[in-house]
């Protein structure tokens, strides 16, 4: 019976619509700077170059409830975060052999500053995201300024979308209640510090591993441990786990029937934004929900180099292989994390580390 009662409030917790104060209009908003961008794009005749810039729009979802000042300067270092770490992933796209490097470090740094700066949910998931992505898509040398551009462009959009966001539920709606600035360092040492170099090793190895398998789209399994370990709490990424698994299942039916379709770039439009609308209303809500629309929206946004000419059976193979890879390795990272011996160890040689400078 004790049993049977763990499994029940297991399942409660995966299968919940959780109450949220977020705003319709966040993601309303964040899904019309995606469209803007993919109709101009469209319009340009060019909707790959759209994808690309879209990487740079993410950062969108970073806007807190706070100030109106304190949200454009975050999103503003955010822009340029995004824009750094997508970069450092073309390097890594130049030196495949320094692709685990590159990872560790953009993860593990991003990762300590958005825990310094008390910087909630996505963490630093998009960063590691951008610099992934920058590794993978296959462009010449010469066309790497046009893609930085690219994603500076989208960075440009997303924190005009930030201000209309704020101007609308501030002065238009009055639905929005500020919140004080969260202080910074509040977390301490061990999980400033600690936590996000194993977080990064595991990313990293990820990589490592995915490059040993040879798998095809193995950037899938950095993504996904990534996102696993986006969790506060081993709790919460046990539940968010199962919740990635029961929502790419059922995501991943849902990309491959819209693989099976050749859209015009504005009805791809159209459907980039519903897809990035409905995830973000739903995230804080249930992540299973979200990951059922996160699936596809991220589905093509990886496959930028190959667009509106897929093989959807290929693709979504890959992903599923890949995502459950990705997935157990951010696992066993979730749980090395609360490993106190290890963190005693790595927190003994931080100190050490810290003195000497």
């Amino acid at each position: 019976m004790k049993f049977l009662g763990l499994l029940y409030n297991g399942a409660k917790l995966i299968f919940s619509w959780n109450k949220s104060d977020r705003l319709w209009q966040m993601p309303f908003f964040a899904g019309l700077g995606i469209a803007i961008i993919l109709f101009v794009a469209a319009f340009l005749g060019r909707s790959d170059l759209g994808l690309i810039a879209i990487i740079g729009a993410n950062i969108f979802l970073y806007v807190p409830d706070t100030p109106l000042y304190h949200k454009m300067i975050l999103c503003m270092a955010c822009a340029f975060g995004i824009i750094t770490s997508f970069t450092l992933g073309l390097i890594g796209n130049t030196f495949p052999s320094l692709i685990p490097i590159i990872t560790f470090l953009v993860t593990m740094i991003s990762a300590q500053v958005v825990r310094y700066f008390s910087i909630g949910a996505p963490g630093f998931f998009f960063f590691t995201f951008a610099m992934i992505l920058g590794t993978y898509i296959p462009l010449k040398v010469e066309d790497y300024p046009t893609a930085i551009g690219l994603v500076a462009l989208g960075t440009m959009v997303a924190n005009v979308m930030v201000l209309l966001y704020a101007l609308s539920v501030i002065y238009i709606f009055k639905s929005h209640i500020t919140k004080p600035i969260p202080k910074i360092g509040e977390f301490g040492f061990g999980v400033i510090i600690i936590d996000p170099i194993i977080i990064a090793f595991f990313v990293s190895f990820s990589m490592v591993l995915q490059g040993f398998l040879e798998l095809d789209r193995g950037y899938w399994v950095g993504v996904s441990c990534a996102a696993v370990l986006t969790a506060v709490t081993f709790k919460q990424i046990w539940i968010k786990q199962f919740q990635r698994i029961l929502g790419t299942i059922v995501g991943v039916s849902l990309a491959y029937i819209f693989l099976h379709f050749t859209f015009t770039p504005f009805e791809f439009a159209l459907l980039m934004m519903v897809l990035m609308f409905c995830a973000e209303f739903c995230v804080v809500r249930n992540y299973a929900l979200a990951m059922v629309f996160l699936t596809p929206y991220s589905t093509y946004l990886a496959e930028i180099s190959s667009f509106m000419q897929y093989d959807p059976d290929v693709i979504i193979q890959a992903r599923v292989l890949d995502i459950s890879i990705g997935s157990i390795i951010g696992l066993i990272g979730g749980a090395m994390i609360y490993w106190n011996t290890l963190r005693r160890t790595l927190e003994k040689i931080a100190y050490k580390i810290f003195l000497k400078f």
